[in-house]
């Protein structure tokens, strides 16, 4: 069953087109990524799921009822949590401060306490620093953080921007590694934008490629992960597949 819809949206940034007629679903329960180049239009997906942008045409269902022209604040009300990219935390607050920011729309204390524990027990080093000002922590205990506090509004739907961006690659694994257990765990449907195309087909089950503003391919991750396209313009070495995927509108079979 479909927990997200997105029918032919369209969104332009003055005369730029950058989202032009895409339509994807996402299965409740299962990891779903979107790949392509910067500047494809994936940011601008997620941002128009969680109402940051409302599209010129076209829909948004959440759980069959529209989302599209929502607020921010009554989307999140729904169930669906925003990762930005860049690690958005509150800088002069302490740790645990900006975890509870994540629980503003809720009242259920006793609950609220037992997802605190989870996220300590995702995130160890957050409980460990949880008086410390986020400003002070390193890049990637911010990016713990903003998952963190993604996850005290107890989405349904969680929307990832690059977490991967600026990390070291342990820290990209134990990341992945996180995102996979809140799925598993917590039955958390996951929308993942990621530039590191082979970590986030390791992770998902279906995959959609995004390029200059249209979709142009999607199939089971297996299946992408196999097909010799998707190998040579994204799953060589990082900066190859991104140069390759600015290469990937001259191939005419995937218009």
């Amino acid at each position: 069953m479909a927990i997200l819809q997105v029918k032919n949206i369209e969104v332009s940034y003055g005369p730029v087109n950058v989202a032009k007629g895409i339509s994807f679903e996402i299965e409740e329960g299962s990891i779903v990524t979107i790949l392509g180049a910067n500047g494809a239009g994936k940011t601008t997906i997620l941002r128009t799921i969680s109402g940051l942008i409302e599209p010129e045409k076209g829909s948004v269902e959440f759980e069959g009822k529209p989302i599209h022209g929502l607020e921010p604040e009554e989307i999140v009300k729904m169930g669906i949590s925003h990762v930005p990219e860049g690690r958005e935390v509150f800088p002069d607050l302490t740790v645990y401060k900006n975890l509870m920011m994540g629980a503003f729309i809720r009242d259920d204390n006793q609950a609220i306490e037992r997802d605190l524990e989870r996220i300590y027990n995702y995130f160890p080093i957050l409980s460990d620093r949880k008086e410390q000002l986020a400003f002070t922590l390193s890049g990637g205990q911010q990016q713990m953080l903003v998952i963190g506090r993604a996850l005290m509004s107890r989405p349904k739907l969680l929307l990832l921007d690059e977490p991967s961006l600026g990390l070291a690659p342990l820290l990209i694994k134990e990341i992945f590694e996180i995102i996979t257990r809140i799925n598993q765990e917590q039955r958390t449907t996951i929308l993942l934008v990621e530039q590191n195309a082979r970590m986030a087909l390791s992770v998902a089950q279906h995959g959609y490629i995004l390029e200059m503003g249209r979709m142009v391919m999607d199939d089971a991750t297996e299946k992408l992960q196999a097909n010799e396209d998707v190998q040579e313009f994204y799953l060589g070495m990082r900066e190859e597949g991104i140069r390759g995927a600015r290469r990937w509108k001259k191939k005419k079979q995937w218009r």
